[in-house]
């Protein structure tokens, strides 16, 4: 069995991703100060692309933070956008 770091829900077992978050609190992703963050594939081939919500503004980094939690946003192996809680 594999939980979310965040919120501890259940989540789908992955042995690439074993701290990767759950879908609900993916969408809590913000800024160091706060901001809403949306994550992309740049094409249907793939890539990562980041903005902020309120303003579709670029967003470039892979970090942001869920209830104050530093985590990283990256390309999925199979494409869309995997977040997992960095390790202290």
């Amino acid at each position: 069995m594999q939980t979310c770091p965040i919120c501890q829900q259940e989540v789908q077992p992955s042995q690439r991703y074993p701290n990767y978050v759950c879908v609900e609190c993916a969408k809590l992703a913000r800024s160091e100060d706060g901001r809403k963050l949306n994550f992309y594939n740049q094409s249907i081939s793939g890539g990562y692309e980041a903005k902020y919500a309120d303003t579709g503004e670029e967003y470039n980094s892979h970090d942001c933070y869920i209830s104050g939690i530093m985590c990283h946003a990256n390309e999925h192996r199979f494409g869309g956008i995997v977040i997992t809680k960095v390790e202290n």
